[in-house]
């Protein structure tokens, strides 16, 4: 009778939330300001131009439910505040390395 060893062939389980955790810990490594930046950018376009669409369905008289217009135009006004907040800091930051004498 022959015995096969199964020490050489197990390998360690790895867990689903481990390899979770690892994929985002490479995602904030790898992510630039202009990354942030153009996604925030993109939101701020995303959330415009359903806005435009949510208006134009009110005035065709498509929409029922006020609450979904009301919705979408604060994710919208939330989102250009952040992007000119984002916009703020940078340039406030951009200016004060100006001013660093050497």
């Amino acid at each position: 009778m022959f015995i096969v060893p199964i020490s050489g062939s197990i390998s360690p389980v790895e867990s689903l939330f481990d390899k979770e955790l690892q994929t985002n810990e490479k995602v904030e490594e790898t992510a630039t300001f202009s990354d942030v930046f153009k996604d925030i950018f993109k939101e701020v376009e995303a959330t415009q131009a359903q806005t435009q669409v949510d208006a134009v369905r009110l005035i065709q008289g498509d929409i029922d439910d006020l609450h979904t217009i009301y919705n979408n135009m604060t994710k919208a006004a939330v989102a250009v505040e952040t992007f000119v907040a984002v916009k703020n800091a940078a340039v406030d930051a951009y200016n004060q390395v100006l001013q660093i004498t050497m």
